[in-house]
């Protein structure tokens, strides 16, 4: 066997467990008994089976019938009604406005235009030139709240001092015309703008004229240039402010304590929601918000789901308003709730059934942020519906709102 062994060579005695050998002949097995021998039918007295019992002429057969070709016929024509009642308005024609108008957004709760920033290239810099893209898209004579949200991911410290500054910058425009006509040159200057002109390549401190741009600077000087309104008091209060940016900008500003050099941050308490708000008295539907939900230091082992397990930090209300599936009564309250988050660990006491438990991160990345903008602002706007302190019909109470998500890499 294999080779080395020869006819007539001793073996030693049982057990044969190792060394069993399967002997087999051309037409079955070799050794058989007599009473259980089958009869081998094919097998020539010589130990071969006929050839012709082995190869015979094999019937072809094809697809290429009737039954066939229908199936394939539906199938073609069921893909292409699917591709053709995908494009709309070649079946049935849909309305859409060509043109803007007021009385749009007069059919609107609001319009929340959300960018987000998280880490890498996603500093101040990119931060604030798609804020600049996404306030200059305020509406002109918009009916219903303009809200623009940053939502910073990243829970940088730096971030939120940057964002107030850009709002003062806001806060001294004198009316809306003014503000659409700031925002829209401010746009021109800073759309040519790259990463790595403002993102993490950039160390320190960014070059001058880039910040001079991103400030407002140039601005501001191109609008004195044009236009004789863009003197006087109000503009050096916007002056002052362009001033506060850019300092904050490069990390300059010795008033701030928070202040550090571009592209150096601190960390804000991880688990602590932080939610700032804006209003403008010039700009009575531009709202502005800076959110930064809670971002706890997690196990790296821990498997992120998105139900509550041991090592998951989480926040807990009444069964009795889970089971109504009830909202809470106000983005206040369920900050609240949030406030509470704690992890849950082996030991946690986990009997208490009044009480249902809710991840405070219930999605990571950029898409739990937006969920995130997406529950507060509507419990915000639904606050301040109920104090009256947004300007809206009873008809606006409860229309549809309108989300955009501006990629904070891009110019909105």
């Amino acid at each position: 066997v294999n080779g080395r062994s020869k006819t007539g060579q001793p073996v030693k005695g049982p057990p044969f467990n190792d060394r069993c050998v399967a002997v087999a002949g051309r037409c079955g097995y070799a050794c058989q008994e007599a009473e259980e021998a089958e009869e081998m039918r094919y097998c020539l007295p010589d130990g071969y089976i006929n050839i012709s019992a082995l190869v015979d002429d094999i019937p072809l057969e094809y697809n290429r019938v009737t039954p066939v070709y229908i199936f394939v016929y539906v199938l073609l024509f069921g893909y292409a009604v699917k591709v053709l009642m995908s494009c709309p308005g070649i079946f049935q024609p849909y309305r859409r406005c060509i043109h803007y108008g007021p009385d749009l957004t007069s059919q609107l709760k609001y319009v929340l235009c959300v960018g987000i920033t998280g880490g890498g290239d996603e500093g101040k810099g990119t931060m604030i030139r798609n804020t600049i893209g996404m306030v200059a898209g305020y509406l002109p004579k918009c009916e219903c709240p303009y809200i623009v949200c940053n939502n910073e991911e990243g829970h940088r410290v730096q971030m939120e001092t940057c964002w107030q500054k850009f709002c003062n910058v806001i806060e001294q425009l004198p009316h809306d015309d003014a503000l659409l006509q700031f925002m829209s040159t401010w746009c021109e200057e800073t759309r040519e703008m790259y990463l790595y002109q403002v993102g993490s390549k950039v160390k320190d401190k960014l070059d001058d004229k880039i910040c001079q741009r991103l400030s407002g600077r140039t601005t501001l000087e191109k609008l004195r240039g044009a236009n004789h309104e863009w003197t006087g008091k109000a503009s050096n209060d916007l002056d002052r402010t362009i001033d506060e940016l850019e300092s904050n900008l490069n990390g300059t500003d010795k008033d701030d304590p928070t202040s550090k050099p571009y592209n150096k941050f601190d960390n804000m308490p991880g688990h602590e929601d932080v939610v700032k708000e804006r209003e403008f008295p010039n700009i009575k539907m531009l709202r502005m918000y800076f959110t930064s939900r809670a971002k706890p230091k997690e196990d790296d082992r821990i498997i992120m789901v998105q139900h509550v397990a041991v090592g998951t930090w989480y926040y807990e209300i009444d069964t009795s308003i889970a089971e109504k599936r009830d909202e809470p009564e106000s983005a206040d309250q369920w900050l609240g709730w949030r406030s509470t988050g704690r992890i849950l660990r082996y030991t946690s006491d986990d009997k208490d059934r009044s009480k249902v438990k809710i991840p405070l991160r219930s999605s990571h990345g950029k898409a739990g942020g937006l969920n995130f903008v997406d529950n507060y602002i509507s419990l915000k706007v639904k606050q301040l519906i109920a104090k009256n302190k947004l300007p809206l019909t009873e008809e606006q109470h409860n229309a549809p709102s309108l989300y955009a998500i501006a990629d904070a890499r891009h110019q909105f």
